[in-house]
């Protein structure tokens, strides 16, 4: 094989890297993975800037590979050059996975040995991520590709952190509030704005969680209503709704899964997202259950203190 020939399959080889990395990079800035990247512009114009020098770099190719004297000149070192893309664009992305993953057990053990303590919460928050990212897995594509799951799974934990700011005497009242209980209680989501809004990475969490309280008919903490609300916010409060009623709690019994199923259904278009409820309500039952097993058989180690 002569050098001209086999400097146009170098070229071409150049190219297909180049496409596959550029698509990478599409998905890297449709799903904005926080563990990747900044939170923010630099973020996003940083992967913008990549994309550009990719169109760039296949551009340069394809012209090269019109001109065949040239392209026996610069094929070799434009190959080494979208190689090298390759190689940094998925060795950044394993690195900062596996930060990610170990952020995210870190915090989950830190929750959960909180939670422990606590008789009316006893793997709530848990228990919240779980149903959260199965009603992610469920969404239609068009509907998941508008979250981060990584920031969906940091809401779904920190959900109730505000409630930290609130006397125990209250959260865990069997009778019923005064109004000025209440209304306490009502500010547990901006409490938990107050803790993270510090932390630049987390400011979209925190707008999740303050509307995850939200009616769709408008009645909520802000009165926001519909598609006004959060998608993510809308989740949440599914999640949190059905663990609520489906935990055992100081002040009321547990319901059954087939209860709970007809509890959501009823409010469903006023108080919960009606087309989020029934999506929930279609996923089979048994996977829901592992949730909740997952939950109990984690919780047990945490309350003894035995964390492996």
């Amino acid at each position: 094989m002569d050098s001209i020939a086999f400097s146009e399959y170098m070229l071409i080889g150049g190219i297909i890297i180049m496409i596959a990395n550029m698509l990478a990079t599409f998905f890297l800035l449709l799903y904005r993975p926080n563990a990747l990247y900044l939170s923010g512009k630099v973020k996003i114009l940083s992967n913008i800037f990549l994309i550009i020098v990719e169109i760039s770099f296949i551009a340069v190719s394809v012209f090269l590979l019109n001109h065949e004297q040239t392209a026996a000149i610069y094929a070799f070192p434009l190959l080494c050059i979208a190689i090298t893309f390759y190689i940094m664009l998925a060795w950044g992305f394993i690195q900062m996975k596996g930060i990610s993953a170990l952020s995210m057990e870190i915090l989950e053990r830190l929750v959960g040995v909180i939670e422990a303590g606590d008789e009316n919460l006893d793997g709530h928050s848990l228990h919240v991520q779980n149903l959260t990212m199965l009603i992610y897995d469920y969404l239609p594509l068009s509907e998941r590709i508008k979250l981060n799951p990584m920031n969906l799974q940091y809401a779904s934990l920190l959900l109730d952190i505000g409630k930290l700011g609130i006397p125990r005497s209250i959260i865990n009242k069997k009778g019923k509030l005064l109004p000025e209980e209440r209304e306490l209680i009502q500010k547990h989501p901006e409490i938990c704005m107050e803790i993270l809004s510090s932390i630049p990475s987390l400011k979209t969490i925190t707008f999740w969680i303050k509307y995850h309280h939200e009616r769709v008919d408008g009645a909520g903490y802000y009165h926001l209503k519909g598609e006004e609300i959060p998608l993510a916010s809308r989740i949440l409060a599914i999640a949190d709704t059905y663990s609520a009623i489906t935990m055992d709690r100081s002040y009321r019994p547990s319901l059954p899964y087939e209860n709970a199923i007809s509890e959501l259904r009823l409010v469903a278009g006023k108080q919960l997202d009606g087309e989020l409820v029934e999506l929930f309500c279609s996923i089979p039952k048994s996977k829901i259950t592992v949730c909740m097993n997952d939950v109990r058989n984690r919780m047990k180690k945490y309350q003894s203190g035995t964390f492996r």
